[in-house]
């Protein structure tokens, strides 16, 4: 009998120093922030203006567009790119690449805006 216990408890306390304790996370604050990773940002000149247009899109979740909505607005009317661009590093995002945006009308081509395309840090 006391062979079967010292067996039991060697057992049992080999087992538990094994053991590993799980701490639970919050996935929805997660995916919270992961919702908005890349962002492609057009920006067009106004016609007579120094002023920049900008159209920010997310995705195509009710949320994503809502925010992609939000961000145009705020970046709308600024005179500068890199305005924007130091707008969008201040909400976490970082540059990934630079697009020419380019709109053939009539056979005539040529450069009518520059696309960004970020992502969250």
């Amino acid at each position: 009998m006391r062979m079967i216990l010292t067996i039991l408890f060697i057992t049992v306390f080999s087992i538990s120093s094994f053991s590993q304790t799980v701490e639970s996370t919050n996935t929805t604050s997660q995916a919270k922030e992961k919702v908005h990773s890349y962002a492609y940002i057009l920006i067009k000149g106004k016609v007579f203006s120094k002023k920049l247009k900008v159209s920010v899109d997310f995705g195509d979740t009710p949320e994503q567009l809502k925010a992609g909505e939000e961000y145009s607005q705020k970046l709308t009317d600024k005179k500068s790119y890199a305005a924007i661009l130091n707008y969008m590093v201040e909400n976490q995002f970082e540059l990934v690449s630079t697009l020419d945006y380019t709109n053939t009308d009539g056979g005539s081509g040529g450069t009518s805006g520059i696309v960004f395309i970020m992502r969250r840090k």
